[in-house]
C-alpha cells in the first residue's frame, strides 16, 4: 500500500524515539518499529518486531511506508561484549533485511545510521577525517557498522537503492540509557556525589547532541540527490576530559569532578570533516558542547536516566 509514512527502526531507542516523536510533532506520518516498546508516551503507530523478522518488516512497510530511517541496532561498542554474534545478527543481518526490503518495495529513500566507530583507529598524523578515509574498524561493533555502511552504498551502486549513510560520533542527550560520561558527570553533580575518572589529557571525544543528530536524519531523508553518499555527523569539536568537566560545572556549579590522571582507552579519531554535510545536506550542528550539556542537565533534573 503506497503512502507517505516514514518507518523508523529502533523507535524505542535514543535516536529512533527522538526522531519519531519529532517527525510526528511536525505533522509527518511515522511508523515506529523496535523489539521493545518505548517506555515514554508516544502517539505514532508502533510495531514490536526484531530486525530479523522479515515478515513483520514487510507488514510494517505495507502500512504505507515510502521510506525508512534505520536507527535500529546494538548501539555501541560497550554492549554485548560477551555475545559478538548477536551484534552481527542485529547490526549486519538486520540492516541487510532493511536494504533488501527497501529494494523489493521500491522505497523512496533509506537513511542508514552508521558510526564513526566504523573508521577504527586513525593514524596519529591524520589531520582531518573526510568521508573518503577508509573504514578500518577494530572491534565487532565498529565492523558491523562499517559493513552496513558499505552495504547501503553497494545497494545504491548496484541496485539503485536511494540509500544515505550518516556516520555519527558519540551521541548524548535526553533518553540515553547506555554508558555515557556526560550523563554520569551530570547525574553525580545533581545527586551531590563526586565524580572520579581516570582520563588523562590525551582523552579526546567528538560528542554530538541528540537534537543535532535527529535534524541530520531529517535533512538526509529530505535532501535531493544524495543517494549513495555518506556524511560525517558530529558536534564539530574534539573535547578533552577537562573540556567536558568545565561544561558540566557551568551547567551544574556544584559538580565535583576529580581527574585521576591516567590515559583514556578511546580510539583516536582525527577531527571529523563536516563540510559535505554542510554543503550537501544543509546541516550543521546547532549545539555547542556547553549548550548541549546545559540542555541535558535541565532535562536530567526531572528524569532518572
Amino acid at each position: 500500500m503506497a503512502g507517505d509514512a516514514i518507518l523508523v527502526t529502533g523507535a524505542a531507542g535514543l535516536i529512533g524515539f527522538t526522531l519519531a516523536a519529532k517527525l510526528q510533532a511536525a505533522g509527518r506520518t511515522v511508523i515506529g518499529m523496535d523489539q521493545v516498546t518505548p517506555v515514554e508516551d508516544f502517539d505514532f503507530p508502533f510495531i514490536a518486531a526484531d530486525l530479523g523478522d522479515v515478515h513483520k518488516l514487510y507488514q510494517a512497510l505495507d502500512r504505507g511506508a515510502e521510506g525508512i530511517v534505520h536507527c535500529g541496532a546494538v548501539s555501541g561498542p560497550m554492549l554485548l561484549l560477551d555475545n559478538p554474534r548477536a551484534i552481527v545478527e542485529a547490526n549486519l543481518i538486520g540492516s541487510a533485511n532493511i536494504f533488501e526490503a527497501a529494494r523489493q518495495r521500491g522505497l523512496r529513500r533509506v537513511v542508514y545510521c552508521s558510526s564513526t566507530s566504523a573508521y577504527g583507529e586513525h593514524p596519529a598524523d591524520l589531520g582531518i577525517c573526510s568521508e573518503a578515509v577508509a573504514l578500518n574498524a577494530v572491534d565487532v561493533y565498529g565492523a558491523t557498522k562499517a559493513g552496513g555502511d558499505i552495504l547501503a552504498r553497494a545497494y545504491a551502486a548496484q541496485h539503485g537503492l536511494d540509500a544515505v549513510v550518516l556516520r555519527f560520533s558519540w551521541v548524548y542527550g535526553p533518553r540515553r540509557r547506555t554508558d555515557c560520561l556526560i550523563r554520569e558527570l551530570i547525574r553525580d553533580a545533581l545527586d551531590g556525589r563526586a565524580s572520579r575518572h581516570a582520563f588523562g589529557p590525551g582523552f579526546l571525544r567528538q560528542y554530538v547532541y541528540i537534537e543535532d543528530v535527529v535534524d541530520a536524519c531529517i535533512a538526509a531523508y529530505d535532501s535531493a540527490e544524495v543517494g549513495g553518499r555518506a556524511f560525517n555527523i558530529t558536534g564539530g569539536t574534539r573535547a578533552s576530559f577537562e573540556d567536558i568537566s568545565r561544561a558540566v560545572r557551568a551547567a551544574v556549579p556544584a559538580a565535583e569532578i576529580v581527574n585521576q590522571g591516567s590515559e583514556g582507552a578511546d580510539l583516536h579519531h582525527a577531527p571529523m570533516d563536516l563540510s559535505a554535510a554542510r554543503e550537501v545536506l544543509g546541516w550543521a550542528p546547532k549545539y555547542s558542547l556547553e549548550e548541549g550539556v546545559r540542555a541535558y542537565a535541565e532535562w536530567l533534573e526531572g528524569h532518572d536516566y
